[in-house]
């Protein structure tokens, strides 16, 4: 009975974690914008655009562009350290860790119905990888043009480019052609 109780009030608190609402930036972490000034050529612009994920109440989520500056100048950073240097929080699944992104800024929650067209009551639990019907999309762009790059590699595993961008744009019920990239374009104008 007491093992009972015991592993009752373990799930209940993390029923109680996984309903918290979604994050809000970290405001002592990078900045609003692209990078500018003194980051421009070394930092890179962290892009996150929720697109079917609504906001709370039926709202839009409002895309999300950030400066993520770079603390040490000339040292390589992966796609996950700089999305948390904009001050952006992250999670991945319990099996991978941050290999495979679940959730950005608390989106989608372990909450929210996610409709796919193989199962429209679908809730991401984060515990292994998300389904190719609902998964963030991981983008880059150098920051010289107006296209973004669907990367083929994972952010742990991809160091950015400085000056560049990082995208991440919610892909629901899409397939690899029609993965969307960020609304933003990836254009630095430090850049020549």
């Amino acid at each position: 009975m007491k093992r009972t109780l015991a592993v009752t009030s373990v799930l209940i608190g993390l029923i109680g974690l996984s309903a918290a609402p979604a994050n809000a930036v970290d405001t002592t972490k990078g900045y609003n914008g692209i990078c500018t000034g003194a980051d421009a050529l070394t930092g890179v612009t962290v892009v996150v655009d929720f697109q079917e994920l609504d906001g709370n109440g039926a709202t839009a989520a409002p895309t999300i562009t950030r400066c993520s500056p770079n603390a040490s100048p000339g040292t390589a950073r992966t796609g996950i350290k700089a999305l948390q240097d904009a001050g952006i929080a992250v999670a991945g699944t319990a099996r991978w860790g941050l290999a495979f992104v679940c959730r950005v800024e608390g989106r989608p929650s372990a909450t929210e119905n996610l409709p796919l067209s193989t199962n429209p009551n679908y809730k991401e639990a984060c515990v292994t990888t998300p389904p190719t019907g609902a998964y963030w999309g991981y983008w880059h762009a150098d920051g010289s043009g107006s296209t973004w790059t669907y990367s083929t590699s994972g952010a742990v595993n991809r160091n950015v480019t400085p000056g560049g961008f990082e995208g991440w744009s919610f892909s629901l019920n899409k397939s690899a052609s029609t993965n969307p990239p960020p609304g933003v374009t990836p254009r630095n104008p430090a850049i020549p």
